[in-house]
């Protein structure tokens, strides 16, 4: 990526400061793709982490269903 940015400069004769305002940008360019990845990832990581929680929370939901009908079985029984 660099030598072609060189490369370019060079050919085009932008001089010292316009090659290195090509060299900042795309340094800028490749951060930036950088981070959308980065957040990407991430974000893909927060989505599976949410689902794994919905489902404890439905085993949790079953759970307590269960303890309910348990306690009004257990109350039906006594006099």
């Amino acid at each position: 990526m660099w030598d072609s940015l060189i490369s370019y400069g060079i050919q085009t004769g932008l001089g010292i400061f316009g090659l290195l305002f090509v060299m900042l940008l795309g340094t800028a360019i490749y951060g930036v793709r950088w981070v959308f990845k980065m957040n990407n990832e991430r974000e893909q990581r927060y989505i599976s982490v949410i689902e794994k929680q919905a489902d404890s929370l439905k085993s949790l939901d079953e759970a307590q269903r269960d303890i309910k009908q348990i306690k009004e079985y257990i109350y039906r029984q006594r006099p």
